[in-house]
């Protein structure tokens, strides 16, 4: 289940420029992570250790940068969020908070990436138990993000991967799955990343609720009114 994080009507509705963001990361999410073997090569990074999804904190700086501006509505940030790591050449400590500017997946990844990750978190809805199942997820957005090939698989290409422990196999042929038949999955959920230029950059992905959509609808036609109602 992917937690909320962002005002999502916010930032939909209108795109702002990047903001500031003070976390703090507390562990993986599942406790112990489980491993993995990720090769690249043709430029993309190689590592091997622990992968996995996180989670975090907001310190400070998130419903003010991020809430609706719109005087009806204006939700209140989550104290807490899950995040996935955007990047492998930078490092950063649990318990130690950090300040990240937000930013789209797409001025952050580019506009294809970005979607092809979209589709890969609403593929894998409900896919992310345990350490191993969320080390498979890390394994595959990695791919995604560093395969410079015209599709995308861990087994092949310019980047691939694999689990340290027999036990998380199985986890790594689903994800692998999804992301050889991305192409079949809609681009439902928002990629959004902090960014920071000395410390690991993390991944939010966020999947609207039904409600979400009918809010946005709202939000969407006020501020078509209100767009009318300056040309008149």
């Amino acid at each position: 289940m992917f937690q909320k994080f962002l005002p999502l009507i916010g930032a939909l509705l209108l795109a702002a420029p990047a903001s500031a963001i003070t976390v703090n990361m507390n562990d993986f999410t599942f406790g112990a992570p489980a491993s993995v073997d990720m090769q690249g090569s043709d430029g993309s990074p190689s590592y091997e250790g622990s992968a996995g999804q996180f989670t975090g904190g907001v310190v400070d700086g998130l419903a003010a940068a991020s809430s609706l501006r719109l005087e009806f509505a204006q939700p209140a940030a989550p104290s807490s969020f899950v995040a996935w790591c955007a990047e492998l050449t930078q490092t950063f400590s649990f318990g130690v908070v950090y300040e990240y500017e937000q930013v789209s997946g797409a001025s952050y990844f580019g506009a294809a990436k970005a979607a092809d990750l979209s589709r890969l978190f609403t593929a894998a809805q409900g896919f992310v138990v345990d350490k191993f199942t969320s080390a498979a997820m890390q394994a595959g957005i990695w791919e995604i993000i560093y395969e410079h090939g015209p599709s995308f698989s861990l087994t092949g290409g310019t980047f691939k991967g694999a689990p340290e422990d027999a036990a998380g196999q199985g986890a790594f042929n689903v994800v692998n799955g999804f992301l050889m038949n991305l192409g079949s999955y809609n681009a439902a959920a928002r990629i959004d990343v902090l960014q920071n230029g000395e410390h690991q950059d993390f991944l939010v992905a966020t999947i609207p609720e039904p409600e979400t959509w009918m809010l946005l609808g709202m939000g969407l036609g006020v501020v078509g009114l209100l767009k009318r109602r300056r040309r008149t």
